[in-house]
C-alpha cells in the first residue's frame, strides 16, 4: 500500500472509530437519564463516560493530524 493510500485508510478508520465512540457516549447519556435514582450505576456510567471522552479526544487529535497531512500531500 502506498504511503498516501495508507494515510487515507488510517484517516477513514479513525473517523469511523470516532463516530462509534460518539455513539457510545450518546448511549451512556441516555442511560444516565434512566438510572437517575441508582447512584452506584450513575458512578459507573460517569467513569465509563470519562474514558470514552478521553478516547474521543485522542481520535479527534489524530483526525486533525491526518487531515493536515492529506492537505499537505494534495498541495505537493
Amino acid at each position: 500500500m502506498s504511503p498516501a493510500r495508507n494515510l487515507k485508510y488510517r484517516y477513514l478508520k479513525t473517523k469511523m472509530a470516532l463516530n462509534q465512540t460518539v455513539q457510545s457516549i450518546l448511549d451512556i447519556n441516555r442511560k444516565r437519564r434512566v438510572f437517575r435514582e441508582d447512584s452506584s450505576r450513575q458512578e459507573e456510567l460517569a467513569e465509563e463516560l470519562k474514558v470514552l471522552n478521553a478516547v474521543a479526544e485522542n481520535h479527534a487529535m489524530r483526525l486533525r493530524t491526518y487531515e493536515q497531512r492529506l492537505q499537505q500531500d494534495d498541495r505537493a
